[in-house]
């Protein structure tokens, strides 16, 4: 349930007769009289959120927002048979008798706002093809992106004020992600499960209207909702998609909680028993941490996965394809294939793995299944990721071996291929600032080729890009009715 709130024109549109009553606006005219740099970090972030609006927000970081959300929105659609379990638990759990929650995405069922963020996330993280944010090591729109999605369609937003709380989301969880993430994935835990709690929180408080206070308890309320281990991917198990559902649900808790006066430690982030020192083991910096949102727009940032694999492995097939492609090798002539990687990758649980497997969790995460699937089959598919069995497969699997390079940077690589003829084939590749970093039309054409994946249709599908590309022009719940499959199409 969402909070009273009072429809505000230009903010949320009157679409049913539930009285709302809405958190204190802050006036960003008139900030508090306490300084920047006497501010704790915490504050200083839920200040960002309080502050930005659509109209400040330069052009290039809406285009991104639009494009993030057509990314995010189209693999979601195409991932909706891979989740049903998350589908069936929201309808079971959590019905809205009221009428006032979120729906569904391509189901249309209006549950909880609690509920359809959980189910919505599992179901965008379902091909594991949705945005990341690599310098914070998160998944953000299988987090922030489905909690404030739910809560602008019960809300009734308009597109401007969900594009608003969209990217003020992003950018908070950016901020207090980036340098520290990598520090808690080295303890074990799944960046996405720890901080995406708190890009849903910041979002949903930005749409909520709620004042830097009430912001800053919901970022506190979300980082001590935090939580996932990447076991997931050694074990090669299932939590992986549950997760971000988990991380997206208690993130918009939290933004309730806040809404309704429930406060957090005003140095949650960076206190002596915080945030930082419980997940990172180390607050050292802390205080830097935000100084740059408003100048920074780490959004652009943000990139996309040309196939439904782990962020680490896009770069690697990438370039086994272009090598591929100059230098054509049947996988029969491949003698043995040596993949380096900066140590940090190569040690990131589940990447040097060579099976057995029996599940996706597994498979799209080996960086050896990965390869061999992209060299047989030209490429991967969602259904690629299945081929537990293929003896052709799990053959060339035990041929490729991950090697840590100290010298490659963050996110690079280098595959040596050897052939049975004696030839070497030798390609790197350093990601740049536009690798998988798309604009509208390559991912509108990369959205048309999921069609086929997809239970929209080639109409359904094109109505759906035009919807997201024009979503600060339109009502939110306009794109959520977009995804929707009418009654009696098959799903």
């Amino acid at each position: 349930m969402v909070p009273e709130m009072r429809r505000r024109r230009g903010r949320h549109r009157r679409g049913r007769d539930e009285t709302y009553k809405t958190c204190e606006t802050y006036d960003v005219h008139n900030p508090p009289r306490k300084g920047r740099h006497t501010m704790t970090p915490t504050q200083r972030v839920a200040q960002f959120v309080a502050s930005v609006k659509f109209d400040d927000l330069p052009e290039h970081v809406v285009e991104k927002a639009r494009v993030t959300l057509l990314h995010d929105i189209t693999v979601g659609v195409a991932g909706f048979r891979k989740a049903s379990v998350p589908m069936e638990l929201a309808r079971a759990t959590g019905p809205d008798a009221a009428g006032g929650g979120g729906r569904l995405l391509v189901d249309g069922t209006r549950v909880t706002v609690e509920a359809a963020a959980f189910a919505n996330a599992a179901l965008i993280h379902a091909r594991t093809q949705d945005d990341t944010y690599l310098p914070g090591l998160t998944h953000v729109g299988c987090t922030a992106l489905p909690a404030v999605l739910s809560l602008a369609d019960s809300l009734d937003s308009d597109g401007r004020a969900f594009v608003t709380a969209m990217v003020a989301g992003y950018e908070a969880v950016a901020a207090i992600g980036e340098g520290w993430a990598a520090r808690a994935t080295s303890r074990g835990l799944r960046a996405t499960g720890v901080f995406g709690p708190i890009g849903a929180a910041t979002a949903c408080a930005r749409l909520l209207e709620c004042d830097p206070q009430q912001i800053a308890s919901a970022l506190g309320l979300a980082a001590g909702f935090a939580g996932g281990t990447n076991q997931t991917w050694v074990a090669g198990t299932q939590e992986w998609q549950y997760q971000p559902g988990i991380a997206s649900r208690n993130g918009l808790t939290a933004a309730l909680l806040a809404a309704r006066g429930v406060t957090s430690a005003p140095d949650a982030l960076e206190g002596a028993a915080g945030f930082y020192r419980s997940y990172t083991g180390d607050p050292d910096g802390a205080e830097n941490v935000g100084e740059q949102l408003g100048t920074e727009w780490r959004i652009g940032a943000v990139t996309y996965k040309p196939f439904p694999i782990c962020a680490l492995n896009q770069l690697p097939v990438s370039t086994l394809l272009d090598l591929l492609a100059a230098s054509p090798t049947p996988p029969d002539d491949v003698e043995h294939i040596a993949l380096a990687l900066p140590p940090g990758d190569a040690a990131y649980p589940g990447i040097d793995a060579k099976g057995p497997f029996t599940d996706v969790g597994a498979t799209l995460m080996s960086a050896q299944y990965c390869l061999a699937v992209g060299l047989i089959r030209g490429g991967i598919g969602l259904d690629d990721l299945t081929a537990f069995d293929d003896a052709a497969v799990t053959d060339l699997v035990q041929r490729i071996d991950v090697v840590p390079d100290a010298d490659l940077p963050r996110g690079g690589c280098r595959l040596t291929v050897r052939t049975r003829s004696g030839a070497v084939r030798e390609r790197e590749a350093t990601p740049t600032a536009e690798t998988f970093n798309w604009g509208r039309d390559e991912t509108a054409s990369r959205a048309r080729r999921l069609a086929a994946e997809s239970p929209l249709d080639g109409e359904q599908m094109e109505r759906l890009i035009d919807t997201i590309l024009r979503v600060d022009l339109l009502p939110v719940a306009d794109l959520v009715a977009a995804t929707v499959v009418p009654d009696g199409t098959e799903r």
